[in-house]
């Protein structure tokens, strides 16, 4: 957890349902997971649960959640560069692989993977711009798109097809991808 509560209780509390929820996402889908599971490993009680989670999905939007904030505080330390936060964002993911594989499969309004080209998107754009003076705002914005549509897709590609693969290999071919689609200045 990247945004823990002050008071321990409610830290452990929410710590134990995170890591029972993780759990149970590595052998099914979302779907399928009640708020019994999660409460059964966790070792808390549905009351508590409900305390804090009207469901399953509300458990995954908040883990979403503290995930992007997670992931903006490692994008804060870093140049804006694509070829220097593309091998950090593909640690990252490696380290919470059953989350982020689980919002690919739950695509909805303000999920993770739509935050996170989002957040790209505002903190790199004039970065880009400035990178390519020869493009329109427009093309920029484009070429953005086009190119973290396809980092987005190798991401997914290695963790459902893939998952054997290191985080340094991926970051590799993606590097080399990008190289490939990327006016350099």
């Amino acid at each position: 957890m990247y945004r823990e509560p002050k008071d321990s209780r409610q830290r452990y509390t929410k710590q134990c349902l995170f890591q029972s929820f993780i759990d149970e996402l590595e052998s099914k889908p979302v779907s399928d997971i009640t708020v019994k599971d999660i409460c059964e490993a966790a070792g808390v009680s549905r009351k508590t649960f409900y305390k804090y989670y009207s469901d399953p999905f509300a458990l995954l939007r908040a883990m979403e959640d503290d995930l992007m904030y997670g992931l903006e505080m490692r994008l804060r330390e870093l140049p804006a560069n694509v070829f220097d936060i593309s091998p950090m964002i593909i640690g990252f993911i490696d380290e919470h692989r059953t989350l982020v594989r689980t919002t690919f499969e739950n695509r909805g309004e303000g999920n993770f993977i739509d935050r996170m080209i989002a957040y790209l998107f505002d903190a790199y754009h004039e970065e880009w711009e400035r990178a390519n003076p020869s493009l329109s705002h427009e093309d920029v914005e484009f070429l953005f798109h086009y190119v973290t549509s396809g980092w987005i897709g190798i991401v997914r590609h290695w963790l459902n097809d893939r998952p054997d693969m290191t985080p340094s290999e991926v970051a590799a071919k993606a590097d080399t991808l990008m190289r490939l689609s990327t006016p350099q200045p």
